[in-house]
């Protein structure tokens, strides 16, 4: 751009001087004079047309150094998308899947807490899809490294700042649902951790006296908080729940 505004100029005082060439002189120059002062001009205006050509030389260079850059440039995202085990195909779905999640999460962060824990199946879904994002190697770009860290932080912070929604579990039969506080405790929808049973029991004492004894039918409330080694503690169980 610089080459090209030198050139304008050039080209702009080469006009204006053939434009004033005359226009600057009194009537009664002499012809030596104005031999001296046409030889002197066209000094000028070869020095200017030879430091046009240069000028415009060296755009030419600038342009095909351009392009050499531009092509170097994109062989070297080829090699890096290969490296990554991707391609440019690959490089835009990834942002394209990236910029869909974080939409979503600034959606979900949107929603009233309340509405919020009625979209569990909507945090989850985006949960798996961080992970995926996360174990993909197009990660390692330093961009996506930086999205991909920001989304997984503030996802954990709106996860964690979650209202709990308790549920509802009907006992069934030991004949056909196999329920005990373990097996109850181990279902996917629950808990997932057949040691987080003693979880239900302390939530539901009032009704459990013995955590070894349940009842088909008894409605038992199912917490719906992180698991933590509290949650898997036995204290107690001997004390109460065998004598």
């Amino acid at each position: 751009m610089k080459y090209f505004n030198k050139i304008l100029l050039l080209a702009g005082f080469a006009v204006m001087f053939a434009s004033q060439a005359f226009a600057q002189y009194p009537s009664d120059f002499s012809k030596d004079q104005a031999d001296s002062t046409i030889s002197f001009r066209r000094t000028e205006i070869s020095g200017m047309t030879a430091d046009l050509t240069t000028q415009s030389d060296a755009l030419r260079q600038a342009n095909a150094d351009l392009q050499q850059r531009i092509v170097d440039n994109s062989k070297c995202r080829e090699d890096l998308f290969s490296m990554l085990g991707s391609d440019r195909n690959g490089y835009n779905a990834y942002r394209e899947r990236l910029a869909r999640a974080e939409q979503e999460l600034s959606a979900l962060r949107a929603l009233p807490a309340d509405q919020l824990a009625q979209n569990i199946a909507r945090v989850s879904a985006l949960e798996t899809e961080i992970r995926a994002l996360r174990d993909d190697k197009l990660v390692l770009i330093p961009d996506h490294m930086t999205r991909v860290s920001a989304l997984s932080s503030n996802f954990m912070q709106m996860k964690h700042g979650m209202v709990p929604t308790n549920n509802m579990y009907t006992v069934g039969t030991w004949r056909e649902n196999r329920d005990c506080l373990w097996n109850i405790a181990k279902k996917p929808e629950i808990y997932n951790d057949p040691f987080a049973w003693p979880k239900i029991w302390r939530a539901n004492m009032d009704q459990i006296h013995n955590p070894d004894i349940i009842h088909p039918g008894q409605q038992l409330q199912i917490v719906k908080t992180e698991i933590t080694p509290a949650d898997r503690d036995l204290t107690g169980y001997h004390h109460r729940g065998r004598h």
